[in-house]
């Protein structure tokens, strides 16, 4: 494994210094350069827990990974790099309409502290953040995806990431801020990572990842998300507005969005029929 390899897979071979600016870059240029994507569940492949494993088929191989690969991943690099990084354990919210979330542990975002402050940083959301958003309650912040705020619940140390529907949050009620994920400020170990990622690779009821073939990419003012048939690219412009066209694939359309959209080369005999809503 090595620290200049993966610096240049994220396009930031220029790295200099671990500040803050330093981590905003590398949380951008990841989700720019290494896709979110699931294909290996769809191709009957075990999803490794070994890190060397994982760095060979993202790095070496240049694929992408499911949240606990690529947060997994990224947390090793950083630590590399001198940040200090803590890996927390989420519950995804399911739908905007009821209480109903996924188990804790079936998503894992990383904490990075510096300068007495901390910073809620994940590259393995299929709709991510771009930047780092700064560990503190109630406060809005906005980058190129959106706005974003962490609100803390009652007598306990977990903590809801929530997004504005409305680009412009000052006109926005309360209601159009959902939650997208809570988190528990409570330190994980990789241990208690690997077993998570053994699980989400043959346990179906992780239905986000068996029953849908997922691919995502962000450029410099999209994001593009394959699942299935259906390519969505979703625009954004000085964010303050987002646009999001849709397109229905035929099967070859798929492979070919996966090779020259997403960068990954899969051979000719891994196929699969792409899986969606």
């Amino acid at each position: 494994m090595n620290v200049t390899e993966y610096l240049s897979r994220i396009n930031s071979s220029n790295f200099k210094e671990s500040t803050v600016q330093g981590l905003y870059r590398l949380q951008q240029n990841h989700l720019l350069n290494i896709p979110f994507e699931n294909l290996d569940i769809h191709l009957g492949k075990r999803i490794e827990t070994e890190l060397e494993k994982i760095y060979e088929k993202i790095i070496i191989n240049r694929r992408g990974g499911i949240c606990c690969e690529l947060n997994y991943l990224f947390s090793w690099l950083l630590k590399q790099l001198g940040f200090l990084v803590s890996i927390l354990s989420c519950q995804i919210k399911k739908n905007n309409f009821f209480d109903e979330w996924t188990p804790w542990d079936s998503h894992f975002v990383l904490m990075v502290h510096m300068n007495e402050s901390s910073f809620l940083v994940d590259v393995g959301y299929t709709q991510n953040f771009r930047s780092p958003l700064k560990f503190v309650v109630d406060q809005i912040q906005q980058d190129a995806t959106g706005c974003y705020k962490i609100s803390k619940e009652e007598n306990k140390n977990v903590y809801i990431l929530n997004k504005c529907l409305n680009f412009d949050h000052t006109k926005s009620d309360s209601n159009e801020w959902i939650p997208v994920y809570r988190f528990n400020t409570d330190v994980r170990q990789m241990g208690e990572l690997e077993n998570m990622m053994e699980k989400v690779s043959t346990d179906t009821d992780y239905f986000s990842f068996h029953n849908r073939s997922v691919c995502v990419i962000h450029t410099t003012y999209t994001i593009l998300n394959l699942v299935g048939y259906r390519l969505s690219e979703i625009k954004f412009s000085n964010s303050a507005k987002k646009s999001t066209t849709h397109s229905v694939l035929t099967k070859a359309e798929v492979f070919d969005a996966i090779k020259n959209i997403y960068g990954i080369n899969l051979a000719e005999s891994e196929t699969f029929e792409p899986k969606g809503d």
